[in-house]
């Protein structure tokens, strides 16, 4: 791990600019993964942003920009900005994500001098080629685990406000620190804590307002059991956000005697989104790959073009009986 972090420093320091990229529809891993990186590179005086997507962010992740952005100046742009900013000499660092075709701006890895893969999901087929470095440990909770590493290495501090936010990132990686944890898990977020990390503004990043939470609840009605040990629910016809399925599927393990559950549902015209989750005794990312998707042992996810959910939910249930 030292080894590859002084690589980095190395490539760091060499680059003109710096991009730090995620997952398409980023999550509170990515982004505050993102904002501890930012934290390192920016100490090295180089011109550093991190992209996001406006139309394509749940509440949390607007939440947690509306608090970063009150408390400290960072240099958020869009996709077209950063195609306007690559040259040979700018580094892409992608945090939280290893295919290609996940990232928030594919494109832009063939338009830059060097790319940089930092995550911790399991490898699966398709993943980025042609890179300069790629730190990818699936034994860690989450990607902020990992930078979290790194900003003990460099022995940096961080703003409350950031720690806040990459805290709130592991307790969704870890579902409250319930699956994933190791004893550097926890030491990481201790080190967060130290660094002014507020467990009340992080609980705000995840509630949600009435209407939503009460649809969800109904959403939820139409779970049901495919065997002894694990759960399935599959939404309505209407358009739902990623993280609503992720959030079904969490909750959804809250259940007696359920070890695994499953959340399928539209989230866009034409694509079915899966989000799986287990306690740690199922693989679902071995699951998840079948739909050419992946992810983690614990938590994977899978997008599904041109099917209904009726068949998916025929294909799942066959799979797992």
């Amino acid at each position: 791990m030292i080894t590859f972090f002084d690589r980095l420093k190395g490539m760091i320091k060499k680059a003109e600019s710096i991009c730090i990229m995620t997952h398409r529809y980023m999550d509170l891993d990515g982004f505050g993964a993102s904002l501890g990186l930012y934290e390192i590179i920016e100490k090295y005086n180089k011109n550093v942003f991190i992209i996001t997507n406006k139309s394509e962010q749940d509440d949390s992740i607007s939440k947690a920009l509306e608090k970063i952005t009150r408390k400290r100046k960072f240099s958020f742009i869009d996709s077209m900005e950063a195609l306007d900013l690559a040259t040979p000499h700018t580094l892409l660092i992608i945090l939280d994500v290893h295919k290609k075709e996940m990232v928030e701006v594919p494109y832009l890895i063939d338009n830059v001098g060097s790319v940089v893969i930092i995550d911790h999901h399991i490898k699966g087929e398709n993943i980025i080629s042609d890179t300069d470095l790629d730190y990818i440990k699936t034994s860690v909770s989450s990607t902020v685990e990992i930078i979290v590493d790194f900003l003990k290495l460099e022995k940096q501090t961080i703003e409350p406000v950031v720690a806040t936010i990459m805290l709130a990132g592991m307790y969704i990686d870890t579902n409250n620190f319930n699956i994933k944890t190791t004893t550097n898990t926890y030491l990481a977020g201790a080190y967060l804590m130290e660094n002014g990390a507020d467990n009340v503004v992080k609980q705000e990043l995840f509630q949600e307002n009435k209407k939503t939470f009460i649809r969800r609840q109904k959403l939820l009605k139409n779970s049901y059991m495919i065997n002894e040990n694990m759960i399935l629910c599959m939404l309505d016809n209407n358009i739902h956000k990623g993280s609503e399925l992720a959030k079904i599927a969490e909750e959804l393990l809250q259940i007696e005697d359920v070890e695994a559950s499953f959340a399928i549902g539209h989230v866009e015209k034409g694509i079915i989104g899966i989000s799986a989750r287990s306690l740690g005794k199922i693989n679902v990312e071995k699951v998840m790959k079948q739909f050419g998707g992946g992810g983690h042992k614990t938590d994977a996810a899978a997008r599904v073009e041109g099917q209904s959910l009726s068949k998916i939910k025929i294909k799942i249930e066959n799979m797992l009986k």
